[in-house]
C-alpha cells in the first residue's frame, strides 16, 4: 500500500499468509461443521475477522464450515479453537494417517497423456 509521501508500508503481520504451517503432517477434521459456525457467531466474529486472527484466508474458514475443505492442518485447527475458546478435541478429530490430496491440472494428468497416445 502506498502512502501519500511515496513510501511503501508493509502489510501488518496479521494479514500476511504464513509461509508454512508448523505441524503440517497431522490433519484435523471438523466434528460438526454447524457447531463450528455457531461457535464463531456466538463469539462475535465474522469469517474474515476469524481468518485474520488465525492467519489464513476467509475462503479457508468458509470451506471448513460448508464442508468443501474436509480437513485442515493441526496448527490452523489449534488457532481456530484458541479464538473460539474451545478445546481442540471438542471441535476437531485428529487424522494422523491422512495426507493432503495431490491436486493436478489437466496438463499434469497421466490419464490425459494416455488418452492422447491412443
Amino acid at each position: 500500500m502506498y502512502l501519500r509521501q511515496g513510501t511503501v508500508r508493509p502489510a501488518p503481520s496479521a494479514y500476511r499468509r504464513p509461509k508454512q504451517r508448523l505441524r503440517g503432517e497431522v490433519y484435523m477434521q471438523p466434528i460438526n461443521r454447524e457447531k463450528l459456525k455457531e461457535r464463531r457467531i456466538r463469539e462475535g466474529f465474522n469469517q474474515r475477522q476469524l481468518a485474520i486472527l488465525c492467519q489464513c484466508s476467509q475462503a479457508a474458514i468458509s470451506a471448513l464450515e460448508t464442508g468443501t475443505m474436509k480437513q485442515c492442518s493441526e496448527d490452523l485447527a489449534a488457532q481456530i479453537c484458541k479464538w473460539l475458546k474451545r478445546d481442540l478435541d471438542e471441535l476437531f478429530i485428529r487424522k494422523e494417517d491422512s495426507r493432503a490430496h495431490r491436486m493436478t491440472n489437466a496438463a499434469g494428468s497421466t490419464r490425459r497423456r494416455a488418452l492422447i497416445q491412443i
